[in-house]
């Protein structure tokens, strides 16, 4: 969380006025949590928050400053556009950092393999795990060098947790394994003369009665 700051700014808009600061290129979020005794308005640049979540994510702890006050807080939640896919809503939630919370993390690959047989696929891309905010890591990390011949696999339990942090998931559920390559099959169609007439088909015997 060190010098990791976001700006915004106090917002009185609320309801259909929002639409005004959405014009000005503005996003209006709300800060709340257990350490905020009154949900406070806010607005954001929509071109630095987009950046600034872009890198940080949800579970990166950091600081929101705005004139009057500032809150240490998570990105939440984000309510996107549906057709112009530009954020419209932001919840900045204030934990207690005295108080452990579960969070899901994405889980970031290194180190492939380029001499392993087959696809790699993906099942999930993220963990759900426990700790204090301050200790919640904005990715984990996981070495995937080894996965080599078919059926290769990472589960959950294989990747590493930093300290203070604990897993929630099921240490079974399988993250990425290799698969066989799809192997498309074509199947062969003679051409036909349209010259020749094509035979009748044929009759189908009844069945004999007995």
């Amino acid at each position: 969380m060190d010098d990791l700051i976001l700006k915004a700014a106090p917002r009185t808009a609320i309801g259909k006025r929002v639409k005004q600061l959405r014009r000005e290129g503005l996003v209006p979020g709300i800060v709340y949590g257990p350490v905020v005794e009154t949900p406070i308005n806010v607005a954001v640049e929509q071109r630095d928050f987009e950046k600034f979540y872009k890198s940080a994510g949800h579970s990166t702890l950091f600081r929101l400053e705005w004139d009057s006050g500032q809150e240490t807080v998570f990105i939440h939640e984000v309510q996107i556009d549906p057709v112009r896919r530009n954020p419209v809503h932001i919840g900045f939630f204030a934990p207690n950092l005295r108080v452990e919370l579960t969070a899901f993390v994405p889980v970031v690959l290194h180190h492939a393999n380029h001499d392993a047989v087959g696809i790699l696929s993906t099942v999930r891309s993220e963990l759900e795990v426990r700790g204090l905010p301050t200790a919640l890591p904005h990715q984990l990390d996981a070495d995937i060098s080894h996965l080599l011949e078919i059926g290769d696999h990472l589960r959950a339990g294989d990747v590493p947790m930093p300290p203070g942090v604990t897993l929630v998931s099921e240490e079974d559920e399988l993250l990425v394994h290799l698969v066989a390559e799809a192997v498309e099959e074509v199947e062969e169609v003679a051409e036909v003369d349209e010259d020749v007439e094509a035979p009748a088909e044929a009759e189908t015997p009844a069945e004999e009665s007995t």
